[in-house]
């Protein structure tokens, strides 16, 4: 009988619009399908997707009430059957040898932590103004820098040893939670590589609701994982640095012409503001934006 190598997980919330996309990318690998699992978690939806997942055939699906993604992947975590675990999103559409490369980079990299992949941004639907999806260009998924960190669940391979030796991810996180277990992975001494030919493609956020929404999301996580004081003093510090580390990057961009980086940079002063809003609500007390 042909061993399971690698379990796939997928976290989904609502995701009806996607999530058949997503499954049949990962049906066409060019890996043995009798050598990975799928599991696809839902994770509180109330529209038909755990209908349209029930559809396809040898896909496990899993449900866990808590909301947040990394409640989902850990409710996966504790049942996979292979010895190394691949995360992707609901709307991404995984490369055709994305799972192939995965364990060519495992096998290259014993002992290794996270591999994390390349995320191709494309752009589906009708597209807002242009500056939307600049922006995203610019300042989402920088994988390159895994080996600081920034790994994206979007396109992430890990030995499920080092997952549930770690306690897998902080459930109580809405957002920020990829990095916060990079780090966790790192400090444990396992290596987080990056490998560029193991692609994944994720659509951009190419209208303002998006953006905004995904910019709650994140200061929520951000909000979430700060415990030094003053709390809200430190995460608008923060913010500082990141927005005019952003706006230098988005000034001196060769690959945009001078209108589009200022569009770029006049968004990034609107987003800085949702986030300022976003920590003042938390600081009231209310709890960190899901979505």
């Amino acid at each position: 009988m042909t061993r399971v190598a690698l379990s796939v997980i997928v976290p989904v919330w609502n995701g009806e619009a996607v999530i058949a996309r997503c499954l049949d990318a990962l049906g066409r690998q060019t890996v043995d399908r009798a050598r990975y699992e799928i599991i696809v978690v839902d994770n509180g939806s109330t529209d038909r997707t755990a209908e349209i997942v029930r559809d396809y055939p040898g896909v496990t699906l899993l449900a866990e009430p808590r909301p947040g993604s990394y409640a989902a992947r850990n409710t996966a975590i504790a049942q996979v059957a292979a010895p190394i675990i691949a995360f992707t999103d609901a709307d991404c559409v995984p490369d055709v040898d994305w799972l192939a490369t995965a364990l060519v980079g495992a096998e290259a990299n014993p002992g290794f932590g996270v591999l994390a992949g390349k995320i191709d941004l494309f752009e589906e639907g009708v597209s807002g103004a242009r500056v939307y999806a600049d922006y995203e260009r610019l300042f989402s998924f920088p994988q390159a820098h895994a080996a600081r960190g920034n790994c994206a669940t979007a396109n992430w391979i890990s030995r499920t040893d080092v997952l549930r030796a770690l306690g897998g991810f902080d459930a109580s996180l809405k957002s920020g939670g990829d990095r916060q277990m990079a780090l966790r992975i790192r400090g444990a001494g396992y290596p987080l590589i990056y490998v560029p030919d193991m692609v994944v493609r994720h659509p951009v956020r190419a209208d303002r609701t998006e953006l905004v929404r995904k910019r709650r999301r994140l200061s929520g996580g951000r909000w979430d994982r700060t415990s030094a004081t003053p709390r809200l003093a430190r995460v608008l510090g923060v913010t500082a640095v990141d927005t005019v580390r952003r706006l230098r990057r988005a000034a001196i961009s060769r690959d945009l012409p001078l209108g589009r980086r200022l569009a770029v940079m006049k968004l990034t002063l609107e987003l800085a503001g949702v986030a300022t809003r976003e920590f003042l609500r938390l600081a009231g007390g209310r709890e960190a934006a899901r979505d």
